[in-house]
């Protein structure tokens, strides 16, 4: 009998481990939008349902303006027309007045959130667009709790994104979750900010997969990282040729490891 309750009381723990160390897949995106300039709010909207992501990491996201380029665009708040497009919860982070309105980064998420913040980043020289890290903390339908990021770096200079890496690793290091940043680095895989900054990141992205621009691909400058590298896992990644904005969208299908 006690044989029998022995193996029973294993089995059951031999299934509890089982369960506890499964994996949660998770869609995640990351799209420079080039401030609508080449399609409408819907079309995008569009292509991200078509994707079912769980998270967007957004760039160049217009609010309210009249920018002489999109004219198509004006007045429009386009992370909340793209949230109600694809139903997930829209999130703005503001990095600068522009046109009338406002310039900047965004986030969509499937799941609902518990917190956001906004973090502005440094510059190198006072005439440089100012830059920020958009994070928000999310409870997945598992009960797990994630941070997932969105940033869009400075083009003018390696010192100066290297500065900004600095302070965004440092920040996300931090937090008590497993974290998902993607976005517009502006920056090669072989440049020194990124080897410098991400060594113990995860890729959730193929870096042989080019991004910009979007008719004649040259460069890698949009990416998708986890942190710990011990908790996440990259199932796989394509960029999609869609002639949307000036860049390629990338979509990754990634697992949170327990």
């Amino acid at each position: 009998m006690k044989l029998i309750i022995s193996s029973v009381l294993f089995l059951f723990f031999l299934l509890s481990s089982s369960f506890a160390q499964e994996s949660v897949r998770l869609k995640v995106m990351t799209y420079n939008l080039r401030f609508g300039e080449l399609a409408s709010l819907k079309k995008i909207a569009d292509f991200v349902t078509i994707c079912e992501p769980d998270f967007v990491a957004l760039q160049e996201l217009d609010c309210m303006t009249k920018r002489e380029k999109a004219p198509h665009q004006h007045d429009k708040n386009f992370i909340v027309e793209l949230g109600y497009y694809t139903k997930m919860f829209p999130l703005y982070g503001k990095t600068i007045s522009y046109a009338g309105g406002f310039y900047g980064i965004g986030l969509l998420t499937r799941f609902p959130y518990i917190s956001v913040q906004k973090v502005m980043l440094p510059k190198q020289e006072v005439q440089n667009e100012a830059r920020a890290l958009l994070m928000a903390e999310v409870e997945l339908s598992s009960g797990d709790t994630i941070i997932v990021a969105s940033t869009h770096l400075d083009y003018t200079s390696s010192a100066s994104r290297d500065r900004q890496l600095e302070v965004i690793t440092e920040i996300l290091k931090e937090k008590n979750f497993p974290v998902i940043l993607g976005g517009d680095f502006n920056a090669t895989p072989n440049s020194k900010e990124i080897i410098t900054y991400f060594e113990d990141w995860e890729p959730l992205s193929d870096d042989a997969m080019l991004t910009s621009p979007t008719q004649k691909p040259k460069n890698k400058i949009d990416y998708l990282w986890g942190y710990p590298k011990r908790s996440w896992k990259l199932v796989s990644s394509k960029v999609d040729s869609v002639s949307l904005s000036d860049h390629l969208p990338i979509y990754s299908e990634v697992e949170l490891m327990h």
